[in-house]
């Protein structure tokens, strides 16, 4: 083995060349300008380690096999009842063990394995093991294995596979006449015609819908009739009720049934996103809830509802503790008071963000607020999840600099996660740092990371193009093989919106209700996506992006129901919301929502054109 170590213009290059019989070949460059407190820490590990050589396939230069182990338990439930007998092996390994009669377990894995639960007659399920793993509750669910429906008499036409014929599209915009639309123009495919498995669902189902063209990863099924925004006239995915514009990956065998509409009578309730033809897609196992048939009624004047959902405001509870603090009002009480109560809440890192949230906004005393906030972040120095939700609570506050020095450490936490090189690097554009954000989104490229796919990629091309369109000058942009071609998408849209979670375990359900009462969700849970998350805990990502259009018809309303997270702590979310995105008059609002009660549905935003804030 030959380690080179070698420091010139703030770069560090540490190349290592091995002998055949090692396992494991690795170039990593840091570059001190961006993260030069990481460097100095780890200057002497990185040449302890990699002066280290050790032959054998058990083992290699980086760790070993099974490394530090630690201890993990929890419960398992069925509709919350426990659960005994169930099987928690730590996958590829010959450690198991199964639950007692209340449904607990305890096992010892290392961070990235995968540990699987499963029962008979259960669905399942496999976590995969991170830095903050420590408790495990985990809610099953039944094996679906659904039969058929068994058809005594009708008078309907039959497909070739002896299927009835549906006279109607089911849409995330409600129901299509198939009579309606222009002959020709649509085309439905069955899941039992799919055969080929593709790396993504436009792979799939190539051959079988006729594409014009692949553009960056998005389709045309129908001629580019814009000669200024040729992106217009791309296709846009419906699936299982949600809009995408990048399809999410699904296997074959969940595929039910998939449906292109091209002409506008059958796209005409997408609106300018339909404009480019749409490809429904449907999974097995989903469920069509039809309108129910009888004469439509007028819609009432007045105040719009968020579709059952209760204001997040409304739905708080006061923590008990705090309410001991409504009768004190002198500063260096409250302070004593708070370092009392502190002593018993040193695990706790919600107990902190709630005295600060209540010492800013009860209070109004921002200076005792601000010192809360510092001594949890000195508290939890090494808990990322904690972290985030400190720096989230930054953010929310205009506190770009303490968000930045947070955002730092966790880059120093999990240098593998790719959300923690975006997150600095949206902290850096906040701050108007804007050349440090530039490079640290190159820095998240080097890193291998990939841009122009669904999920954390997605945002960060937005992300760097709204640098490179927008902010070319003040960055100091020259543009490489890196960033070429960088162009603004979804910029005629009225909102983009993000969410965030500090906790790759939490699960929720998102609900957009349009202008006109329809909704649209984004599940994120074990049960509706596994696919998702163990795509997240892989690439170390937890965030997701939207579009909003046609605020000027109405409210948008932003709901969210809270499934849980295998622990008993809350999770937070934060929300940013950008209005005239990639626009020099862009605006930006955060918002920061602790989510406790499971299976409620809480508002948390309004949007309207006419509205400058979000408030619910």
């Amino acid at each position: 083995m030959v380690c080179i170590i070698r420091e010139k213009e703030y770069i560090i290059e540490i190349m290592i060349t091995k002998i055949k019989q090692l396992s494991l070949y690795r170039i990593a460059t840091y570059n001190v300008d961006f993260i030069s407190e990481i460097i100095f820490k780890r200057r002497l590990a990185f040449k302890i380690l990699f002066f280290t050589v050790i032959i054998g396939n058990s083992a290699s230069v980086f760790g070993q096999p099974r490394s530090n182990p630690k201890e993990i338990s929890g419960y398992v439930t069925y509709n919350d009842s426990p659960i005994k007998n169930v099987n928690v092996v730590v996958k590829n390994t010959d450690v198991k063990t199964t639950t007692n009669k209340k449904g607990y377990y305890k096992i010892k894995a290392s961070e990235k394995e995968i540990i699987q639960f499963s029962s008979v007659g259960m669905k399942p399920v496999e976590i995969i093991v991170e830095d903050v793993t420590r408790r495990l509750n985990i809610a099953m669910v039944d094996e679906l294995n659904e039969l058929g429906e068994v058809v005594l008499k009708t008078n309907k036409k039959k497909n070739r596979y002896g299927e009835e014929e549906e006279s109607t599209i089911t849409t995330s915009y409600g129901e299509i006449n198939k009579k309606s639309v222009s002959y020709g123009r649509i085309k439905k495919i069955r899941g039992k015609e799919l055969t080929v498995q593709g790396t993504s669902l436009i792979e799939t189902l190539s051959g079988i819908v006729k594409y014009l063209s692949i553009e960056n990863g998005r389709v045309r099924i129908v001629p580019n009739l814009s000669i200024s925004n040729p992106e217009e006239s791309l296709a846009v995915w419906d699936i299982d009720g949600t809009v995408y514009e990048y399809p999410p990956n699904l296997a074959v065998g969940d595929i039910d049934k998939v449906t292109v509409l091209k002409s506008v009578s059958a796209t005409a309730k997408y609106g300018m996103r339909g404009s480019g033809g749409v490809i429904v897609v449907r999974t097995i196992g989903v469920k069509s809830v039809k309108q129910k048939k009888g004469k439509k009624r007028k819609k009432k004047k007045g105040k719009q509802n968020g579709n059952g959902a209760v204001p997040y405001t409304s739905a708080e509870s006061k923590i008990s503790f705090l309410a001991t603090l409504d009768t004190i009002s002198d500063h260096k009480t409250l302070s004593k008071f708070f370092q009392g109560l502190s002593s018993n809440y040193i695990e706790t890192p919600s107990f902190y963000l709630d005295v600060s949230k209540y010492f800013k906004t009860e209070k109004n005393n921002n200076s005792l607020s601000s010192q809360v906030l510092s001594d949890a972040q000195d508290i939890f120095t090494n808990d990322p999840e904690a972290l985030k939700a400190i720096a989230y609570t930054y953010q929310e506050r205009g506190l770009h600099q303490k968000a930045v020095d947070v955002y730092t450490k966790l880059v120093e936490l999990r240098p593998s996660y790719a959300q923690s090189y975006r997150d600095l690097a949206n902290a850096y554009t906040e701050n108007k740092q804007y050349k440090k954000a530039s490079n640290m989104y190159l820095q998240y490229l080097r890193e291998g990371n990939y841009i122009l796919e669904e999920g954390i990629e997605k945002m960060v091309y937005s992300e760097m193009a709204y640098l490179y369109t927008l902010k070319k000058g003040a960055a100091g942009i020259k543009e490489n093989s890196e960033i070429k071609g960088l162009g603004l998408q979804n910029s005629k849209s009225d909102i983009r919106l993000v969410f965030e979670w500090d906790t790759s375990e939490a699960e929720f359900a998102i609900e957009f209700v349009d202008p006109q009462s329809r909704a649209f969700n984004f599940e994120h849970s074990q049960e509706k996506d596994s696919k998702r998350i163990m795509d997240e805990k892989q690439r170390g990502y937890s965030s997701n992006e939207f579009y909003l259009y046609d605020l000027t018809e109405g409210n948008w309303f932003i709901n969210i129901t809270y499934l849980g997270n295998k622990k008993d702590k809350p999770s937070y979310v934060k929300a940013s919301v950008y209005r005239n995105w990639g626009k020099i008059n862009q605006t930006k609002e955060v918002k920061l929502f602790k989510l406790k009660r499971k299976n409620y549905k809480m508002g948390l935003l309004k949007l309207n054109s006419k509205l400058p804030s979000s408030e619910y």
